[in-house]
């Protein structure tokens, strides 16, 4: 390969995805360009957005750094991360969704130090915090830290948030990207395949703002996705501990989601 371009690759490359967040953008990306760690590319991918999302990303594309990309059609939000990920070229690969904002500045500077020193890592979230419409904080999540603490309740519950992570690039794509038949958990089952080949970890800070507006998910699709982790724990049952334990749980909240749904309340 030849040295010079090889140089030119960055450490980082940030994938973000876009589908209609036209009103979301702006600050997604300043929080980017906010970050302490410089070296990195952002790959932004639309998936055929029908608002005005490349209107608002002009002022942003003078950054040779920031590249997008437009589907012909919407191809799905599973097709499209994979398509992120193929064309990314920098050792890690940082997620980053439309509507979500990073709020620590060393986000990717700290992330990048713990790659760097745990060879035998994969993977790398954060603590999450949750934000109203006006970015006011809900609530704080901070998942486990350590790859034992963390390897307890996978089957049970998803220990990452998207957009906190920050993966090898190289030991993604050969595990076969992101699933395209699993709209909505796709994460979920690529991290299970990353964590057969290294550890995980996650950082105790809040570096991820999830903003929660009336697009995340509707209650069919909560339902589906609920079908969908039982399907996921059932697959991984043999290289996670807790499977009975997180299938019963799991199983109970379906039933539980369902039974609200066939009596109308909302929740």
């Amino acid at each position: 390969m030849d040295q010079t371009a090889e140089k030119l690759k960055p450490r980082v490359s940030i994938n973000l995805p876009a589908y209609n967040r036209a009103s979301f953008l702006p600050a997604t990306i300043e929080s980017v360009l906010k970050q302490s760690f410089t070296d990195w590319e952002l790959l932004i991918f639309d998936d055929g957005s029908t608002d005005n999302t490349k209107e608002v990303l002009i002022p942003f594309l003078t950054d040779p750094r920031i590249n997008y990309h437009k589907n012909e059609t919407n191809l799905g939000i599973c097709r499209t991360r994979n398509l992120a990920l193929q064309a990314s070229r920098g050792q890690y690969v940082a997620v980053l969704d439309s509507d979500d904002l990073w709020l620590d500045s060393d986000k990717l500077k700290q992330q990048v130090e713990f790659l760097d020193t745990h060879l035998d890592h994969n993977l790398i979230g954060t603590g999450v915090i949750e934000l109203d419409q006006a970015n006011q904080e809900l609530k704080r999540h901070l998942p486990p830290v350590d790859d034992e603490a963390i390897r307890k309740i996978i089957l049970e519950k998803n220990p990452f948030a998207h957009s906190s992570v920050m993966y090898r690039r190289e030991v993604a794509l050969g595990a076969g990207g992101y699933p395209e038949n699993l709209d909505g958990i796709e994460d979920y089952d690529l991290w299970f395949k990353l964590g057969r080949h290294g550890k995980f970890a996650n950082l105790g800070t809040f570096a991820l703002g999830y903003r929660r507006h009336p697009g995340n998910i509707s209650q069919t699709a909560r339902r589906r996705l609920m079908k969908e982790n039982l399907f996921l724990i059932k697959k991984y049952r043999h290289y996670y501990p807790g499977f009975l334990w997180a299938w019963v749980r799991r199983a109970s909240r379906l039933f539980l989601i369902q039974l609200l749904v066939r009596f109308g309340i909302n929740f």
